[in-house]
């Protein structure tokens, strides 16, 4: 399993590149991959959502901040550098199971935090809690001969932001949908006090054991390069959806 640590600058190519590995993937040029990543301040939606329908559309224009979609299904987030992604690229015989696939991305997590001394569940499926508090998110994207599975992991984001442009479904609550910690984020560092670099290095600890054989890897030049061209095809889409 390779473990690539790699960021762009750019949260659209960061976005495109989980689509772009998972490609490779498939294809049989790469085998496993496991990505951690940070992300530079943006709004990513799941490949069904509608922007201004998930997120505070003028909210997001006024402060500069793109609205990104990405190729799996899920709720929408909110990325900033207090916020660490994990990516799960795995090949598959045929369609993997989506409840077998947020298993293996909240297992990490979970047993991660449980390192730091930090217990924490799982609700609403693909949901970690702490404390009532919502720490992670999960999606996927499950293809024949591959599959993706990312999740957030809110360590010092910047929640008044994250609560200004992602609009809750609080409606999902009252009709039993989900619980209320789906909509009540929170920082690990608020809840428990540790530090983005605690958690990184805790949680490299735990895949490194995990998926062994870990080979520390980068994208390859025609995979950023990739990753570039397919962003830029995303902005134009979700520029025409939204004029």
């Amino acid at each position: 399993m390779d473990l690539i640590t790699y960021s762009a600058h750019d949260p659209a190519v960061n976005v495109a590149l989980d689509e772009v590995l998972l490609s490779s993937v498939r294809r049989g040029f790469r085998g496993g991959v496991i990505r951690i990543w940070i992300n530079y301040p943006s709004i990513v939606i799941g490949y069904t959502q509608g922007p201004c329908d998930e997120a505070n559309c003028e909210e997001a224009e006024r402060l500069g901040i793109p609205i990104i979609r990405r190729i799996s299904g899920g709720g929408t987030v909110y990325h900033d550098l207090g916020n660490i992604n994990i990516s799960i690229i795995s090949p598959s015989k045929g369609l993997k199971p989506v409840d077998e696939v947020y298993r293996e991305a909240t297992g990490v997590i979970i047993a991660a935090l449980e390192k730091l001394g930090i217990k924490a569940w799982v609700e609403n499926h693909s949901d970690v809690v702490v404390k009532g508090y919502k720490v992670s998110g999960t999606a996927a994207a499950i293809k024949d001969r591959a599959y993706l599975v990312h999740s957030t992991l809110l360590v010092s984001s910047n929640i008044e932001i994250l609560k200004k442009l992602i609009k809750p479904r609080l409606n999902r609550v009252a009709r039993g949908e989900v619980t209320p910690a789906k909509y009540n984020p929170n920082n690990l560092r608020d809840i428990a006090g540790i530090t983005l670099r605690e958690v990184l290095e805790t949680l490299i600890d735990e895949i490194e054991h995990r998926y062994r054989p870990i080979e520390k890897s980068e994208p390859s030049e025609k995979e950023i390069e990739d990753s570039k061209k397919l962003a830029i095809k995303r902005i134009a889409l979700q520029q025409n959806a939204l004029t």
